[in-house]
């Protein structure tokens, strides 16, 4: 505790240098010396603690104080740890949700995987197939079309002595008699001869028959000769007759073979299966577009000429057409 310095009196001299001591002490306090001297002490602060000072009080008021400020950190820390064990707790039940997630979403895509895989394998295996099957396909088609021309040929070959005659009209109650006639007839007109014994068949194909409301309907003749040759001079004869008219008016028509009614101009071609008949028509067709003066059928065969002197063109199938077509575009 600090020590306290007494001020010395104002009004007396006192000798420093010299020292008095009572050997009575109780006799020196009660001295007037004394009393004046007390008397004569600083005036107290007016803020300055009365009593004496308790120490302990100071000590125990210190250390509740502290232990206070320490109850209140501890109490703060306890909270703050309790904050942070229920937030690990939650990170905790997040982060095995999570892990149950990316569980399941690995689970997932191995399902993915294997089913991607297993397309995969799929798919190569059906394109393997497809690859097989349009193999499969060209073969059949090539055989296809082997089996067609060798049909057509057998056609051609039961028809080969045959011709057609269109745009002769048909008349009511016709007999074979009457058809024997008129191509007879037609022979007469183009300067060869047709005996009867060269026909081995003569009839009107299936159809149907001209009317008063379509008198100009009519279905085709078709004369099977006995011999080649003779159909092939006929057709020659026909040609050469045509050929030698400039007007339209003077070739081969009804008229010229004895047939009553309007006239009308008659064609003669060979007798053709009907594949032959539709590729022909497709022929002359691109020939009247493509400005072809030539298109002709020899022995079962269609040939096509641009101009004189040209070369003659044959036409196998409708892609010979075609590729006309795309070469002429």
């Amino acid at each position: 505790m600090a020590s306290v310095q007494r001020t010395p009196p104002k009004s007396q001299n006192i000798n420093l240098t010299q020292t008095r001591s009572e050997p009575d002490i109780s006799s020196a306090i009660d001295s007037d010396e004394y009393v004046t001297n007390r008397n004569n002490k600083r005036p107290r602060c007016e803020h300055s603690p009365q009593g004496q000072l308790n120490i302990q009080d100071l000590l125990d008021s210190g250390d509740r104080s502290q232990n206070a400020r320490i109850t209140k950190m501890l109490s703060d820390q306890s909270a703050l740890i309790s904050k942070l064990v229920t937030d690990i707790t939650e990170i905790k039940t997040q982060n095995l949700k999570i892990q149950e997630s990316n569980a399941e979403i690995r689970k997932t895509n191995i399902k993915i995987e294997q089913s991607m895989s297993f397309m995969n394998d799929t798919f190569e295996e059906l394109r393997k197939e497809v690859e097989e099957l349009k193999k499969v396909r060209q073969e059949q088609r090539g055989y296809i079309e082997n089996l067609e021309k060798k049909i057509l040929d057998l056609q051609y070959k039961s028809r080969s002595s045959g011709i057609e005659i269109r745009n002769i009209p048909q008349f009511e109650n016709e007999t074979t008699a009457d058809i024997i006639k008129t191509v007879c007839s037609m022979g007469l007109s183009v300067g060869v001869p047709i005996p009867e014994t060269e026909l081995r068949d003569v009839y009107r194909l299936p159809g149907k028959p001209s009317t008063d409301m379509a008198p100009h309907t009519s279905r085709p003749i078709i004369v099977e000769f006995t011999t080649v040759r003779t159909k092939q001079t006929i057709l020659s004869a026909i040609r050469t007759y045509n050929n030698s008219r400039k007007s339209k008016e003077d070739k081969l028509n009804t008229s010229l073979i004895g047939v009553p009614g309007t006239r009308q101009a008659v064609y003669v071609a060979e007798q053709l299966p009907h594949s032959s008949k539709k590729l022909f028509f497709l022929a002359r067709e691109f020939a009247k577009k493509n400005s072809y003066k030539f298109c002709w059928i020899s022995n079962g065969n269609i040939f096509l000429r641009k101009q004189t002197g040209d070369r003659q063109l044959l036409i196998k199938s409708e892609k010979c057409i075609e590729d006309l077509v795309s070469k002429n575009m």
